[in-house]
């Protein structure tokens, strides 16, 4: 198309006026917000390309990329609300979700508020809570036409849910019923509007506290749908459920705060029943405006409880492993589910990480600073060489204009530290726990002690065994590695059969090779099973000491047995005689503590130059 021809065409010059709009629009929030221009999608193959769908507007959490469909937003008459729709994609950056950890959390908080049979609906409440969260604040602190938008958006004849969102806008902004819904509103819808602009008031700059209640009033909304088998009416703006959230798993999801509002058969209560929000249901209208300016309580208007300063962040809680991987998906991250449990066991052990202990070799290489390599995102943040990053290019881009020093080795009289090899073996039998289920704590163990031998620069071999005198199932790495990724992969992977870790798998890796020519550490976790795995296989003891021997960086059994040590007394000597020393926990849960004990034991029968 010519230049000519694109001054003529109405959606060139319609673009045209959007990004004149634009500077005003991106800094309503903030004046020191800066996000790059936005995308402008003029044909539905642009929209495909941008992969917005279902609305005809969106932000990118991935990279933060406003696209906006000038085709629809001509078709439906918003032309005249360009600061109102970018300003709007704007806050979904500043304020709410802001980035895709929070978007996460948005969304278990969701889920919990709906239950488990509407999970699938948690994108759709999501950004209905944040666009109320956002609109509210752009018609009041920025005053911005954003009841505009709604009125062009008009949907004919609403469904319930739509009612109780156009009416929740109404009673928000003072506005007259049938502004921009029903003329006519049940007292149920009323009062639940009522309620949700509570939410939005007394949640204002927390939130996500307030998720988990506005999802339990459109739950009753929802499952009304459900019954009479209707699709939701939308007006045709959910600008962040998405449809792609890249292959970055973001970091922070596995833990989050409890919830701390009253429970009703094990989902919040609804807001009618919770004085913190319902307040004196008897007044008309949400919180005054003066009283919520900056999302805190005032001691007198509507929504409050006597005394109550709102309900802050309680203890935190652990989510299971499906509920994680769920939460990814909603986010539309785009990897493995067995990719999502290592990073989940990963991400829980980062806080419990030990030192590994080494061994101190005769003389030790000093570094020798030589070339530059590329810094790939991943690796550690202090190995950048943030003065030639710089020099190369003033704006960091991270993997493509960082870089790192690179190291050689020049001989040096100091003593070099070795950590040993690792050799994990754990037992999958069918007692054990799916890690992609839920918490396993062999599992988080295992990662722990992991993380840290791979920190230390060790190498480590994993290895799941679910066998009972050589029938059953084993999975393991291709020897001692350093790949973390195919080593977790392992360590969280299931295989549910036989009863014990499996002898054999100590015969193959330490007795059929010979004495190892790098000293390693054996852990084997399992239970009372393995006792009788060793005294029921021919030579199983001789077998064990001659693994541990050629191993040469001694071994330790963590086991779990609930009934005391006492009772197995006869197999924990044989046990040490065998040169592993064992570790007994009454559950699980103790396993954790014991790997961080597992870095400062002493591996070796000479701990002459051993430190932990």
């Amino acid at each position: 198309m010519t230049d000519a021809a694109q001054a003529k065409d109405p959606l060139h010059a319609l673009r045209d006026e959007w990004l004149e709009a634009w500077p005003a629009a991106s800094t309503v929030f903030s004046r020191f917000t800066r996000l790059r221009s936005p995308i402008f999608c003029l044909t539905e193959a642009d929209e495909r390309r941008e992969e917005l769908v279902g609305s005809f507007a969106m932000i990118r959490l991935t990279d933060l990329a406003v696209v906006i469909s000038l085709r629809q937003v001509k078709q439906r008459g918003l032309e005249s609300f360009s600061r109102e729709i970018l300003a709007h994609e704007v806050g979904h950056h500043v304020h709410a979700p802001g980035n895709l950890r929070d978007q996460g959390r948005l969304l278990a908080r969701t889920r919990f508020g709906l239950g488990a049979n509407l999970h699938a609906h948690a994108p759709l409440v999501a950004n209905l809570y944040a666009d109320l969260l956002l609109n509210d604040r752009l018609a009041r602190s920025a005053g911005l036409n954003m009841a505009g938008v709604y009125e062009a958006l008009k949907v004919p004849d609403p469904d319930p849910l739509w009612t109780l969102y156009m009416r929740t806008y109404e009673r928000l902004w003072s506005l007259t019923t049938g502004t921009l819904g029903r003329a006519e509103v049940p007292a149920t819808i009323e009062r639940d509007a009522d309620l949700s602009a509570r939410i939005v008031r007394i949640f204002r700059s927390r939130w996500l506290e307030g998720a988990a209640s506005f999802a339990r009033i459109v739950r009753e909304y929802l499952l009304q749908a459900e019954l009479e088998k209707q699709a939701p009416q939308l007006g045709g703006w959910l600008d962040t459920t998405l449809a792609n959230g890249g292959e970055e798993i973001p970091d922070g999801l596995v833990e989050d705060e409890a919830y701390g509002g009253p429970m009703d058969g094990g989902m919040p209560a609804h807001p009618s029943e919770d004085p913190s929000i319902a307040g004196d249901l008897g007044t008309t209208g949400p919180e005054p405006e003066g009283g919520s300016a900056d999302g805190k309580r005032s001691g007198s208007g509507p929504g409050k409880s006597k005394g109550g300063a709102g309900r802050p962040d309680q203890r935190p809680m652990t989510r299971t492993p499906a509920e994680y991987v769920s939460i990814m998906k909603a986010l539309a991250v785009k990897r493995d589910p067995k990719d999502l449990v290592a990073h989940y066991y990963k991400e829980l052990a980062r806080g419990r990480l030990i030192p590994f202990p080494v061994e101190l070799q005769t003389r030790a290489g000093d570094p020798l600073p030589e070339g530059l390599e590329l810094w790939e995102p991943g690796s550690s943040l202090e190995r950048i060489d943030w003065i030639q990053t710089l020099l190369q290019s003033p704006v960091v881009i991270p993997g493509v204009s960082t870089v790192e020093r690179s190291y050689g080795v020049t001989e040096g009289g100091d003593p070099e530290r070795k950590p040993p090899d690792l050799y994990v073996g754990v037992d999958c039998s069918g007692s054990m726990a799916n890690p992609a289920q839920r918490l396993s704590y062999p599992a988080l163990a295992g990662t722990v002690i992991l993380l840290s031998a791979l920190r230390a620069g060790a190498r480590a071999m994993v290895c799941l065994s679910g066998e009972w005198h050589g029938q059953g199932t084993f999975k393991q790495t291709p020897g001692f590695i350093r790949d973390e990724r195919a080593l977790l992969g392992v360590l969280t992977d299931y295989l549910g059969t036989g009863a014990s870790f499996g002898l054999p798998r100590l015969q193959d890796t330490f007795v059929a090779s010979g004495p190892l020519t790098r000293k390693t550490h054996i852990l084997v976790v399992s239970d009372s099973d393995l006792f009788r795995e060793i005294d029921g296989t021919a030579n199983g003891w001789e077998t064990l000491a001659t693994a541990v021997r050629n191993a040469g960086g001694g071994a330790t059994a963590a086991l779990n047995l609930s009934t005391g040590g006492a009772t197995y007394a006869p197999f924990l000597d044989k046990l040490r005689a065998a040169g592993m020393e064992p570790h007994i926990v009454s559950n699980e849960t103790q396993l954790v503590d014991f790997a961080r004990a597992f870095a400062r034991r002493t591996y070796a029968a000479d701990t002459k130059g051993r430190q932990a």
